[in-house]
């Protein structure tokens, strides 16, 4: 019993030194402790929720010994106190802004760390005002990109946290950030109440933030309380008639490209046949769909530099000779024979193999062309360069027929060029279509918490 009770006694003493230790920012004092006792700094992890000497440590603005402790048990840093905050949270709260640096520079993950009320690091810089605070909120993002989809427990992300706060500076950097990475739907997300950022700007009439959002949100969609944003702003009118006609425009543009359905509705509706054509065509197995598109581009390069080098070449003068049907053969200056007026450039050959060969290699290179955008369908919009390459890949092949086609057969040309040109368009046009269909559902579906979108994955 002498014994057991001696041992709390050290412990408690050990204990007492570690928090001197931490008061007078001594490593060296720490880690003399740590070789005593080497379960010094694991003792307190018998607690769920442990006041851990990190905390300790940056609640005193010892900058060495927290970084110490960082590197000896990087799992501190993660833990919660029992007031349900981390330790970049207290660095946070106590302004240790080179604690929060260092923190985040070892471990960027620190940043989606969820305290109490689900705020993290991030949330907390963001509804906070200053220009310390800003760079912080700006080197966040960058550390770690996808922490501005982080939720509070009010379903909040950083920019409704920004908004509620009046932070208008903090709010131009999300913002921008957003854009940048081509995320603007996150906008579009409702906390626990149904309100889109939008819908809060205009309940506090922040104008400054209205404007830069209208044309990056939509103003019909509907809260809680079934009310749009455009309807709470109609509701508290201001004195700005150009802002008020701006949502007025974009309520009437939602209405005629979007429609503003319920999520039931939009799983239960009929697909389309260019939809179906875009979900048939997204192949799970990345590899396969690279196959396929090396492939298809393989083959239509074959099949334009084949269009491009016919069999027998082109004719290198021009000629003006009797046609074809007559018996008169003469020779031009190299001695080739020619029996048809034709001019320097044309092609030679004619007659039915000419339109078996440019059947052929046309269909082969439109095979190529529609697998190329069978492909690619289901990543539009990302996809659009290659849709307008392969635009311009095909037009410059027509034109190449045109130019090739001799005199005599330039009818059958045009005839040629007009069918492929017809292919061409409709199979450019159903994927495109089946995209445009889709992205008008899936923008009008009305979703509580977030939006329906490949983002959720």
């Amino acid at each position: 019993m002498s014994e057991s009770l001696a041992k709390e006694e050290e412990q408690k003493a050990r204990e007492d030194r570690l928090q001197q230790a931490i008061e007078h920012d001594n490593i060296d004092m720490l880690h003399n402790l740590i070789v005593e006792e080497q379960e010094l700094l694991d003792r307190v992890l018998k607690h769920p929720f442990p006041h851990t000497p990190l905390h300790t440590a940056i609640a005193a603005g010892k900058f060495e010994v927290a970084v110490e402790i960082v590197i000896l048990r990087p799992s501190f840093a993660q833990k919660l106190n029992p007031e349900g905050y981390s330790p970049m949270h207290l660095a946070l709260q106590y302004q240790q802004y080179q604690i929060v640096r260092a923190l985040m520079t070892r471990f960027p993950e620190l940043i989606r760390v969820q305290g109490r009320g689900g705020i993290t690091p991030l949330h907390y810089v963001a509804g906070k005002e200053g220009d310390i605070e800003l760079e912080l909120l700006a080197e966040f993002l960058c550390a770690w990109k996808s922490s501005i989809k982080d939720l509070t427990n009010r379903c909040e992300i950083a920019v409704h946290v920004a908004v509620k706060n009046h932070n208008l500076k903090a709010f131009k950097v999300l913002f921008g950030w957003l854009k940048q990475l081509h995320l603007i739907d996150i906008l579009d997300r409702k906390n626990k109440d149904g309100n889109t950022v939008l819908h809060i700007t205009v309940s506090k009439k922040q104008l400054e933030i209205i404007k830069p959002l209208i044309g990056y949100i939509r103003v019909n969609t509907k809260n809680l309380q079934n009310e749009t944003a455009l309807e709470i702003f109609q509701s508290n009118p201001c004195d700005d008639v150009y802002l008020t006609m701006r949502l007025c425009w974009e309520r009437c543009l939602a209405r005629l490209f979007t429609r503003n359905i319920s999520l039931p509705r939009f799983l239960s509706r009929e697909v389309t046949f260019p939809e179906m054509f875009i979900f048939q065509s997204d192949f799970q197995d990345e590899s396969i769909r690279s196959l396929i598109l090396i492939v298809a581009t393989l083959i239509a390069t074959a099949t334009y530099q084949a269009a491009l080098s016919p069999p027998g070449g082109y004719w290198q003068d021009n000629s003006s000779n009797t046609p074809a049907n007559s018996t008169v053969v003469a020779a031009n200056s190299s001695g080739i024979a020619v029996e048809k007026p034709h001019k320097a450039g044309e092609i030679i050959l004619n007659g039915s193999n000419l339109y078996q060969f440019t059947g052929l290699n046309s269909s082969v290179f439109m095979m190529s062309i529609v697998v190329i955008c069978y492909v690619s369908a289901p990543l539009l919009p990302r996809s659009i360069p290659v849709y307008t390459l392969t635009i311009c890949f095909c037009v410059a092949y027509i034109f190449s027929l045109i130019t090739e086609f001799p005199r005599t057969d330039v009818h059958a040309g045009y005839y040629t060029t007009a069918i492929f040109l017809s292919l061409l368009l409709a199979v450019l046009a159903t994927p495109v279509i089946g995209w445009f269909t889709y992205s008008r559902f899936l923008h009008g579906t009305d979703a509580l918490a977030r939006r329906v979108g490949n983002d959720q994955k």
